[in-house]
């Protein structure tokens, strides 16, 4: 697989507008011929691409990948994000002041 602009188009021609019409990368990997199974690693890689070339896409697990032309529903969806990597990085102090407690002699800075 490339992650060449028609490759790109082809993706965006596949990924739906509306929450309400989301795919998940599996279907999404058929529909582009990748190999399905795992993570769809490919397909996941060129949606990457595809959202550094400056398309809104944006997902949820439970509802897979969709477009956006919604203000509210993208500020959302950012929102939404940040929270995620909030909380990721208070786990992962809480992870380091754990093994500091119990291993005072080894600490982690």
């Amino acid at each position: 697989m490339a992650d060449s602009k028609s490759e790109i188009q082809r993706l965006l021609e596949i990924i739906p507008f509306g929450k309400e019409n989301a795919m998940h990368a599996e279907d999404i990997a058929v529909s582009m011929g990748y190999p399905v199974g795992g993570n769809q690693v490919e397909t996941r890689q060129l949606i990457r691409s595809a959202i550094q070339q400056g398309n809104i896409i944006l997902s949820t697990p439970k509802d897979g990948y969709w477009r956006s032309e919604t203000k509210q529903e993208v500020e959302d969806y950012i929102n939404s994000l940040q929270n995620r990597a909030a909380e990721i990085i208070t786990r992962s102090t809480e992870i380091k002041n754990a093994w500091n407690r119990v291993k005072p002699d080894n600490l982690i800075l």
